[in-house]
């Protein structure tokens, strides 16, 4: 008996040994899995493409696109290295001009990210305050068209939310070289109105970065682009990128961008491709993306080293939330950086320009980013593609409880410019389900009172009445066309008829002002279709400074001959066919005139 019991002991005892060494063993095993998972997922970038087989993913990517490709630059960054640094394509497709490595393309609007890095570094120095009014830093009595008594800050201006209306594409590039430039000068010359308030919606806007950068001017005391060539490219030794308003600093830089063609997204050479950017910091650098990527590489530093900011803490302000979307904690922006969730979270900024588009992406988390840089408009292949593949799918899905379909209107419009006719055009109706791909829906008791159809641009409701009352207000305008048309052509017809009989056609001293009225409107028309086709192509707002003078003519010559018809229907008696034609030539210059005054068709 004694002796079991000594063996079922020492069974036991063993069995405590196996349990013991088991348990050391799983406990190990979960240490070491997640080790080993994390150091796999290191390896790897988010769409979990190893860092090994980047570059050959991305040239099977390019190889697949390649009869839809111009020219497309890419570059990755990874823990501080350039592990990716290829071109691809035809920079100058109808003269075979190959890509490279050294091709100069447009940053277009990342050239905003300089603007931002600049506020934070004077912020650092303590000669800004992101949060003081920004009229502490600007002349007095700066601004003449504010409509709001709030005040504006350097984090509305970094958030696209100081409630301005947008700038007209006419108005944001110009194409002549203006050596004598002056940044303050253009801001007051080209200052739109404040149609929101601020912090109350985020509409894009071109002015509002292009005024940062002239309160880096004012505070540093130097020109916008001195202080970016001495305070970000120099340090950084991105040797081939300029930031000149119109890049006379770097002569050589400027005749490689003259090299490059801007096509289509159907590769049709764009002409006139190269211009200037009225609100320069906005969206005038242009350079290599290899520089890009040098800039890329040192918002993700790989130690305490921090060559952009004295202190490691001031870029990890800047690249943190300062802006959710309306009631989430759903991130936005991060000082103008845009944060967007892919398969890991990223800070980006995308640029388009005339013939060009850019995008630059990055984890700082992992240390990994890319630069992509192509010679097409509004390019999707690798701005979108490329990166989704990459990076992975950005998702977001919006809880929408109101079945009622709706239209909106983006909040990056013109208001009180020429272009507001276009962006009243572009109200769009949305559904239940396209609400739902929102990235963020603002909605109360089942009414949707705003939505984000992108990071960059908030949509507010408008409703059916004035979307009806809009189209209804389009009909007269189209009839008092049709009838000076109309008017027109029976006028010439009976010239016709008349002059090879020899008729006698009864004519009154006023016929030459009606028919000068008609010949007018049907002028208009010719006028408005030229403004409308050649508007897509960004032309200079002095070209079509022509075209609004005409149209302000009219509208001097619509109301002289109303005062002219009221004057002699009183003083003569004419036929009822002719008073009634008279009277309804009036009524059509009337329409017209209206049209034009009401739409902002004028200069």
């Amino acid at each position: 008996m004694q002796k079991n019991r000594q063996r079922d002991r020492s069974y036991h005892n063993v069995k405590k040994v196996i349990a013991c060494v088991l348990s050391l063993v799983f406990f190990i095993m979960t240490i070491a899995v997640p080790a080993h998972a994390e150091e796999k997922q290191a390896e790897a970038t988010p769409s979990r493409i190893s860092f090994s087989d980047l570059e050959e993913t991305i040239d099977a990517y390019v190889a697949s696109y390649e009869k839809d490709t111009a020219a497309v630059s890419v570059v990755a960054i990874k823990d501080g290295e350039t592990i990716v640094n290829k071109a691809y394509g035809y920079a100058d497709i109808e003269n075979q001009k190959k890509a490279d490595t050294s091709t100069v393309f447009e940053w277009a609007s990342i050239s905003k990210l300089l603007v931002y890095t600049s506020l934070m570094q004077l912020v650092e120095q303590g000669k800004l305050d992101l949060d003081t009014d920004i009229r502490e830093y600007l002349p007095e009595g700066f601004f003449k068209k504010l409509k709001y008594d709030e005040p504006i800050t350097l984090m509305n201006l970094m958030h696209h939310n100081a409630g301005w209306e947008d700038q007209t594409v006419t108005e944001v590039y110009y194409y002549e070289e203006n050596k004598n430039y002056d940044l303050g000068e253009t801001l007051r010359e080209n200052e739109p109105k404040q149609i929101y308030k601020p912090k109350s919606v985020v509409g894009y806007s071109n002015y509002s970065v292009g005024l940062a950068g002239y309160i880096v001017e004012l505070v540093s005391g130097q020109p916008y682009y001195e202080y970016v060539n001495q305070h970000i490219f120099e340090p950084l030794q991105m040797n081939d990128t300029t930031v000149h308003p119109t890049g006379q600093d770097r002569p050589d830089i400027v005749q490689r961008r003259n090299e490059v063609e801007g096509y289509t997204k159907e590769l049709k050479r764009i002409p006139e491709n190269r211009v200037f950017v009225t609100f320069y910091p906005t969206g005038a650098a242009m350079g290599t993306a290899e520089d890009l990527g040098k800039f890329l590489a040192a918002l993700m530093p790989v130690d305490d080293s921090h060559v952009l900011f004295a202190k490691r803490d001031t870029l990890d302000e800047m690249l943190s939330t300062s802006l959710y979307y309306d009631e989430t904690s759903i991130p936005r922006f991060a000082h103008g950086f845009v944060e967007m969730e892919y398969w890991a979270p990223t800070l980006l900024h995308e640029g388009n320009l005339k013939g060009f588009s850019s995008k630059v992406v990055f984890d700082p988390e992992s240390k990994f980013g890319m630069v992509v840089m192509t010679n097409i408009a509004f390019e999707e292949i690798y701005y979108y593609g490329l990166i989704s593949k990459i990076f992975g799918n950005s998702t977001y899905v919006s809880s929408v409880t109101s079945e009622e379909r709706g239209y909106f209107q983006s909040t990056r419009r013109a208001a009180a410019r020429f272009t507001n006719l276009f962006t009243f055009l572009d109200i769009t109706k949305f559904t239940k389900a396209d609400l739902a791909k929102s990235y963020n829906v603002v909605e109360h008791n089942g009414v949707v009172e705003k939505i984000s159809v992108t990071p960059y641009i908030d949509y507010l409701p408008v409703s059916n009445l004035k979307v009806k009352l809009i189209y209804i207000s389009y009909i007269p305008v189209v009839l008092a066309i049709v009838f000076s048309l109309c008017a027109l052509i029976g006028y010439l017809i009976r010239m016709l008829i008349n002059k090879p009989h020899k008729r006698v056609n009864p004519r009154t001293d006023f016929d030459k002002y009606h028919l000068a009225i008609n010949f007018a409107g049907v002028a208009l028309l010719l006028n408005l279709f030229i403004i409308y086709t050649r508007y897509p192509s960004y032309p200079a707002y002095s070209s079509l400074r022509i075209n609004l003078l005409f149209n302000l003519l009219y509208v001097v010559l619509a109301v002289a001959y109303l005062g002219l018809l009221i004057y002699r229907l009183r003083k003569n008696n004419y036929g009822k066919k002719q008073k009634m034609m008279y009277i309804m030539s009036g009524i059509s210059a009337f329409i017209l005139a209206a049209f034009i005054v009401g739409w902002h068709l004028y200069v």
